[in-house]
């Protein structure tokens, strides 16, 4: 008999390793150690923890010590998607001494309940939260919404919460943190980097010189992007309006964005990237579907096996392309914002930041898919094209990763083809 989920490809998860009892003993890091401690002074917590240094691992464990005490305790573990509940965590329960057969599902067509039991934030609402006494919800930014929030408020015995980045825009963070008793848990990169947790990185950003020709065009969209603005009174004043101006300056803004994304000087350093790096595996991020796609084109061009994910592919299609680039299938996994979070991807040596947003969480969800630990350091690029939106973005990134990487170097793609 086979145990674990069967997931689209057909095959089933950790089935191979289905026993009837799990004895792994794990070796914990020292502030995993410090944040068990941290938890049950209070039996309830969030962790916001960097991503790579093994926050559901350390809180596996806190579930271990629980039972040593308590051992009938259930377990519900809340995740925002279905990729995390299938991958990262049946993997982790196992791998921290948790036996198969002590593990169900609830999502979908799986209505299987156990004494540990994973399901999704869609299907929450349809479970009796007030049988399961331990409660973990993973990436717990994701639940400052009106439905979730008293959700998250049930009542139990002991309560988790696990992030990279806590703080949401909306500023609902706050909402999470008061049913938390603002009890919060801490570990930066740079402390994980200090520690040795996080794999140590060289950083190199590179800017490219835009043609005349482009710049003008981007210069005039910027032109009319700022006149839209001043006749309705400015960004907030016009997104909070039902103006036909909302429409003219988001018309205009993507036209920009698309522009600067889709620049085709930007493909000719990725391609030479690449191609400094011809024995890595490699991750590109892009913000949008098209200019990943491109990228894909321009490196078939050059003979790199790369593979798209984004959210423009179909789900049996994207887990696919994941399981033949673990599998060294391709060397090169091209992405937009939906690998920013949740998956979890194998150990990479390089990865490149084509285009991005202005946030921090972004930038450290990004960052930290190349930090796991290996042998030999990590190589993290920025490309971005110069005197454009895109520059200030870059920049905030830059002050990030100078201050984290072991080493900085910094280079310009000219109108004549160099790297100076």
């Amino acid at each position: 008999m086979e145990f674990g989920i069967q997931i689209e490809d057909g095959s089933r998860v950790l089935s191979q390793f289905a026993i009837e009892e799990n004895t792994k003993a794990v070796t914990l890091y020292d502030w995993q150690r410090r944040a068990i401690d941290f938890f049950f002074k209070f039996n309830k917590g969030i962790f916001e923890v960097t991503t790579g240094a093994g926050k559901t691992f350390c809180s596996i464990e806190m579930i271990k010590r629980i039972w040593e005490i308590e051992p009938n305790l259930k377990v519900l573990i809340v995740v925002p998607k279905n990729i995390i509940l299938e991958d990262t965590w049946f993997r982790e329960l196992y791998n921290n001494g948790v036996s198969l057969t002590d593990i169900g599902a609830y999502y979908g067509a799986i209505k299987d309940f156990s004494k540990v039991t994973i399901t999704n934030m869609q299907s929450i609402d349809k479970i009796p939260l007030e049988s399961f006494d331990i409660q973990i919800f993973d990436e717990i930014h994701n639940y400052g919404t009106k439905r979730l929030l008293p959700l998250v408020a049930n009542p139990c015995k002991y309560k988790i919460g696990l992030s990279a980045t806590l703080e949401r825009m909306d500023n609902k963070h706050y909402n999470i943190l008061e049913i938390f008793d603002y009890h919060v848990f801490k570990y930066t990169p740079k402390e994980a980097l200090q520690d040795g947790v996080l794999n140590p990185f060289v950083f190199t950003n590179i800017g490219v010189e835009m043609d005349s020709d482009s710049f003008e065009r981007y210069s005039i969209l910027t032109d009319e992007i700022n006149a839209v603005m001043q006749m309705g009174g400015g960004y907030k004043m016009i997104m909070r309006s039902s103006s036909p101006l909302k429409f003219r300056m988001l018309s205009k803004m993507t036209e920009r964005k698309d522009l600067v994304n889709n620049y085709k000087r930007k493909f000719d350093v990725i391609k030479i990237v690449c191609g400094k790096h011809p024995n890595d595996k490699i991750i590109i991020f892009n913000e949008f579907n098209k200019a990943t796609s491109t990228s894909y084109w321009h490196l078939l061009d050059i003979g790199v096996k790369a593979c798209v994910v984004h959210s423009g592919i179909p789900k049996h299609i994207r887990e696919k392309h994941m399981t033949d680039f673990r599998n060294d299938k391709y060397q090169c996994i091209l992405a937009s914002k939906v690998l920013d979070e949740g998956y979890n991807l194998p150990k990479i040596d390089t990865a490149i930041i084509a285009a991005g947003n202005s946030t921090s969480k972004q930038t450290i969800q990004r960052m930290g898919r190349v930090l796991r630990k290996k042998k030999k350091h990590s190589t993290l690029y920025q490309i971005y094209v110069k005197d454009t939106i895109e520059e200030g973005y870059a920049n905030n990134r830059a002050e990030l990763f100078k201050d984290l990487c072991s080493n900085f170097s910094e280079y310009e793609y000219t109108l004549d083809g160099e790297l100076k």
